[in-house]
């Protein structure tokens, strides 16, 4: 039997925090290797051979431990499947229910989209076409259920995730 040694690489990787810089437009994130500290912009090779790698990171809570916990669903009601945390409690990491969204934040109200939420769908259609979808904010518990609540109106344009507040 011959001893294999596995093969070592020519590189290594050096890892440090950038350095941050205040702008009038914002923050700047520089080079933490280089005396002259540079921008760095995420995906683009710098002179210096420095990239800027940005994450999200989400922890997921396991379809066990979400039976175990008895853990149910803000969307569904529904427990097991693997969740993620939101807000005050949890969701389904595979959306369990498209037709209901959860807010990150309660959008701006409005008595115009009450108006327009209550309106007949086809005097509804070429309105909407400019004010984006009239929508009804319903609020949910903290177990999940509905409690038949109406917190108010908005027009959602589709660029932004709303629908219902926790």
């Amino acid at each position: 039997m011959s001893k294999h040694k596995p093969e070592r690489s020519n590189f290594k990787i050096r890892e440090l925090p950038p350095h941050l810089r205040k702008t009038r437009e914002g923050m700047q994130v520089l080079c933490p290797f280089c005396e002259q500290p540079h921008p760095l912009l995420p995906g683009i090779d710098s002179p210096c051979g420095t990239t800027l790698k940005v994450t999200a990171v989400q922890t997921i809570l396991t379809s066990h431990a979400a039976k175990q916990g008895d853990i149910f669903c803000l969307k569904c009601g529904k427990t097991g499947g693997e969740m993620i945390h939101y807000m005050n409690g949890w969701i389904h990491l595979v959306d369990c229910d498209p037709s209901t969204k959860l807010l990150n934040s309660v959008p701006k109200l409005s008595r115009i989209a009450k108006i327009v939420y209550r309106m007949p769908r086809w005097l509804q259609n070429p309105i909407e076409k400019y004010t984006g979808r009239a929508q009804e904010v319903q609020e949910i518990d903290p177990d999940g259920k509905k409690t038949g609540k109406i917190l108010g109106y908005f027009f959602w344009s589709g660029k932004v995730d709303h629908g219902k507040h926790s």
